[in-house]
């Protein structure tokens, strides 16, 4: 099973609704592809999702599913996705990870702004993020995550 398959199958739905509902038009970036003598391979591409939210301010994030019920690894971010949020953020823009901790919630995730990331990806000895450093006023239905990004705005704007 390909990662954030389920928890991207999730948000792509919940997308819909909001562009139906005009409260948000929020895009899945496709992965760009190249043929090689390998085969097809996959580029790097930027992040999961990026679009725009009622009032104008432009969003992006990554959405990341894991198994464990005590850490997220570091290395499911590669350094290109963490460097594209910070730049739009600097842009004004809202940036954040959609952290899907499936063995502990069906159905809710964490809008886990990207300063905790870096609190751990810059020098840290750690590989990991302690489930303990996810607060519980992140965590968001899945279908229905852009009113928590709403109410989040100013602390993931900072």
């Amino acid at each position: 099973m390909m990662k954030g398959n389920e928890l991207e199958k999730r948000a792509n739905k919940a997308n819909l609704k909001y562009r139906i509902d005009l409260k948000a038009l929020i895009l899945k970036v496709p992965t760009p592809i190249v043929m090689t003598k390998k085969g097809l391979v996959a580029e790097q591409s930027t992040v999961d999702y990026t679009g725009t939210i009622t009032g104008g301010l432009s969003i992006a994030f990554d959405a990341k599913e894991v198994m464990s019920k005590t850490s997220f690894p570091l290395s499911n971010i590669k350094e290109h996705q963490l460097q594209y949020l910070q730049f739009t953020k600097k842009l004004g823009g809202i940036t954040f990870f959609l952290i899907h901790f499936k063995a502990v919630y069906k159905d809710q995730a964490f809008i886990t702004p990207i300063s905790l990331v870096e609190s751990y990806w810059d020098g840290a000895k750690r590989k990991s993020i302690p489930f303990t450093d996810f607060q519980d006023s992140w965590l968001c239905t899945i279908e229905n995550y852009i009113d928590k990004v709403i109410d989040l705005k100013e602390e993931l704007l900072k």
